[in-house]
């Protein structure tokens, strides 16, 4: 597991890389400037210390944003069963209720219902889908890349974010 995670973040750092030189070529100091200082990834977290990272916000627009890592790489983490931390991997169809954060990547379709009064967290990459049923008090932020889908159904005083 450590070889992977140090591998993951050799990945990284390169993606990062291209993402600050991509920022300088448009003129996008300040952010090319912030993603030069980003150290947010070490490469000595245990599994449950990176999917806690790809779970911040700063996380998850780096990887919708750069399609980073790839589905390839995500695949590896499989048999570790990442699911027990909400990121589901190639996990055909699955319905789940009040998952508060959850991470869907490439064939994996879920049904997600929420009705209680809380904030969740629902993130798509590489073709992944999602149905989610909202009511109550319920909010629900998405994020996702351009491959995956979303369809939702709002009721009562639900919101949806994007």
């Amino acid at each position: 597991m450590k070889e992977l995670i140090r591998r993951i973040q050799h990945e990284w750092k390169a993606a990062k890389d291209a993402a600050q030189a991509r920022c300088m070529e448009r003129g996008q100091y300040e952010m090319a400037q912030k993603l030069g200082a980003c150290e947010m990834f070490r490469g000595d977290e245990s599994l449950e210390e990176l999917i806690a990272l790809m779970f911040t916000s700063q996380g998850i627009e780096f990887l919708t944003t750069n399609n980073f890592p790839s589905l390839d790489a995500f695949r590896l983490f499989k048999k570790y069963h990442p699911e027990q931390f909400g990121v589901y991997i190639d996990s055909g169809k699955i319905s789940l209720s009040e998952a508060r954060k959850v991470f869907l990547i490439g064939d994996s379709t879920a049904e997600l219902k929420y009705r209680e009064t809380a904030g969740n967290r629902v993130f798509l990459m590489h073709g992944a889908q999602a149905s989610i049923i909202a009511s109550g008090y319920s909010v629900v932020k998405v994020e996702k890349d351009g491959l995956s889908n979303v369809s939702y159904i709002v009721q009562d005083n639900a919101k949806i974010l994007w």
